[in-house]
């Protein structure tokens, strides 16, 4: 057949009018989520979050785990973990609250229990988030096992930014 009908008007490849584009829907605000845990790189990645959330106009929700650790076998060591805990997450939402008054930023304070890692992915999940902020964790056992932060910037389906 040759070359020559194929860039003419009626060949196979001609100059046709392209279909619209599908409109984004701008009605969903941008979401983002942050999990914290009171330690001081992820206080860095809240307050990273926080200016982004306040750049973007977006939404900023925060993840606080409830993890116990390895050593919690007794009664009165799970007791004293729930405490901290508890404290912990207390003084978090103190500061989202005056975060978002001085800010002007839509800030959500959710608590879940388990894994970091896991309980990240479900709530990024079920929220649809445009972005996933995180700390890098410095612990022991993450050199061995990979950190939430890791192991969420290689298996994540959102923009993951690890702040160290």
């Amino acid at each position: 057949m040759g070359m020559r009908g194929v860039f003419s008007p009626r060949g196979r490849y001609s100059q046709a009018e392209p279909a619209p584009l599908a409109a984004p829907n701008l009605d969903r605000q941008r979401t983002i989520l942050v999990a914290v845990d009171g330690y001081e790189s992820s206080l860095r990645a809240a307050a990273y979050a926080i200016g982004l959330a306040r750049r973007q106009a977006s939404r900023l929700v925060v993840l606080y785990v409830h993890t116990s650790g390895p050593l919690a076998s007794t009664p009165d060591s799970i007791n004293a973990i729930r405490i901290a805990n508890a404290e912990a997450v207390r003084a978090v939402r103190i500061e989202m609250d005056r975060q978002a008054t001085a800010l002007g930023v839509d800030i959500a304070v959710v608590e879940r229990d388990g894994s970091p890692y896991v309980e990240t992915v479900r709530l990024a999940g079920q929220l649809r988030v445009d972005a996933v902020v995180m700390g890098g964790g410095r612990s022991f056992g993450y050199q061995y096992l990979g950190s939430p932060a890791t192991r969420l910037v290689r298996n994540a389906r959102w923009p993951v930014t690890v702040i160290p």
